[in-house]
């Protein structure tokens, strides 16, 4: 599964995941992590793109496994 995380604009940061189990967690846990992008291929969902606060970038570091590029 791919994980990344950068820099999007003052005060957040961007990320991508195509692992189901993280997608479900922040879907559950973290309400402010907005959606920035869903990208499907033949109908059926590979990845999700994330807005997020530059406040939580440890906790997304630790969510995602991948540090801030």
């Amino acid at each position: 599964m791919q994980n990344e995380l950068w820099k999007l604009e003052s005060g957040w940061i961007a990320a991508y995941t195509e692992d189901r189990d993280v997608i479900r967690n922040i879907k559950r846990s973290n309400k402010n992590w907005r959606i920035m992008c869903d990208y499907f291929h033949r109908g059926k969902l590979i990845g999700v793109q994330f807005k997020i606060p530059m406040e939580d970038r440890r906790q997304a570091e630790r969510r995602f496994g991948v540090k801030l590029s």
